[in-house]
């Protein structure tokens, strides 16, 4: 009996069959076909059945599949906790049996469930293992796809050099299976790392490359994020000029797609360039679009986003000389932010609120803020560490010239 060309039907009537082994290679069918439907729940089931009758008759391999299949549904279907626990026992079966296929599959969605836990390292460490599993089978799009997901990881625990790594990794995998918008992708993380690691001109590179290649491939939502990605990066190189095309074409593109979030974001990038161009001009219409897109984030729940148009914000009265205005509005984003839990602007925050509070002449509370600021917390963002440094600079050194002068009166 052919099972894979047999209907549903047909395998539901063998799924009765007294030949145990029969049994088992029909409720394996089934659950993988279960599994096309995204059925994730009676899949389980299935393979749940496979691998008991898998276990009794001592056909390790198809019982080895039976349960990361298993594994894999429970993840799907949000149960990590219980995947983790199966996974792990396939990992160690498909390991002990030497086979990269099943070390492969069983490791792949363990990482993507240790994930959901939020167990960062035990992630990493099994997205490493599906990777070289996937690459020594020459499966490089789930090879290519795990070394992404393995990096954005290490960004996120701010070791922006392995996430580096990784994907530069990802990019040669990619390439390897002759996947062009796979190789974009990774690309486009490359830039993001070194954009951390203050690698501003190789970044913007990236941006590009990554850009021509969506371009090529009519990928015009993807163009359209290069356009925003590349006009950030433009302003934290101060070519402010050159950023504003970009990121009109992109705000454009999300206002006709209807992806307001997105439309907004790159329309604030947009406000801070053109602000930046000139620091004594006026300028309404990048005014208006802080103004108005700060409504929709708020209006949106969205706050994270509505901080960073704050910041913008605040950045502009600092620059404005307006210093009291500006740390009420960066008190307001630190408070939020903590709310929020989103430490990553609260940082950043508090370094602007230390640095206008000094400006200002309120030096021990500017003291007091930038206390609370730990480089470690950090980790690899030259960017920001870069900043912070500046900041603690300035204070310390017009401290001390101030205290010199009290001395010598």
């Amino acid at each position: 009996m052919n099972l894979e060309e047999s209907s549903d039907e047909e395998l539901w009537a063998e799924a009765n069959s007294e030949d145990p082994w029969l049994r088992a290679d029909v409720l394996m069918q089934l659950g993988h076909r279960k599994i096309q439907q995204e059925d994730w729940s009676m899949a389980k089931g299935l393979f749940g059945s496979a691998a008991d009758l898998c276990s009794e008759l001592d056909r390790d391999h198809d019982l080895n599949r039976a349960v990361y299949s298993m594994g894999y549904c429970q993840y799907r279907l949000g149960e990590a906790a219980e995947a983790v626990v199966t996974l792990k026992q396939a990992l160690k079966m498909s390991q002990d049996s030497g086979n990269a296929r099943s070390i492969a599959h069983s490791a792949g969605p363990l990482a993507d469930s240790y994930l959901e836990q939020g167990q960062d390292d035990e992630a990493i460490a099994a997205y490493e293992i599906a990777v070289d599993a996937f690459y020594e089978i020459e499966d490089y799009y789930p090879a290519g796809i795990n070394c992404l997901a393995m990096g954005e990881l290490h960004g996120k625990n701010a070791r922006q050099t392995r996430a580096l790594e990784c994907f530069i990794r990802a990019f040669n995998i990619f390439q390897t299976g002759g996947d062009a918008f796979g190789a974009a992708r990774a690309k486009d993380r490359m830039a993001a790392a070194l954009i951390d690691l203050d690698d501003l001109p190789q970044a913007l590179q990236h941006i590009t490359d990554a850009m021509h290649t969506f371009e090529h491939m009519d990928s015009f939502e993807r163009v359209a994020y290069s356009k925003y990605r590349m006009g950030k990066v433009l302003v934290l190189m101060g070519k402010y000029v050159q950023a504003i095309e970009p990121l009109r074409q992109s705000a454009k593109f999300y206002r006709e797609a209807n992806d307001w979030s997105s439309a907004a974001l790159a329309e604030a990038q947009l406000a801070e360039a053109m602000l930046l161009m000139d620091l004594e001009a006026e300028n309404e219409e990048a005014e208006r679009l802080l103004r108005r897109t700060l409504a929709y984030f708020e209006s949106a729940g969205e706050l994270s986003y509505a901080l960073v148009v704050q910041t913008i914000q605040g950045d502009r009265l600092f620059a404005k000389g307006r210093l009291d205005a500006a740390i009420a509005m960066f008190k307001d984003v630190v408070t939020r932010g903590v709310e929020h839990e989103d430490w990553d602007l609260v940082r950043g925050a508090r370094t602007s609120l230390a640095e206008i509070l000094f400006k200002a002449g309120h030096h021990f509370e500017a003291r007091e803020v930038l206390d609370l600021v730990d480089a470690a917390e950090w980790g690899e963002n030259n960017l920001e560490l870069k900043r912070l440094e500046e900041v603690k600079t300035l204070m310390l050194d017009t401290m001390s010239m101030m205290l010199n002068i009290e001395v010598k009166l």
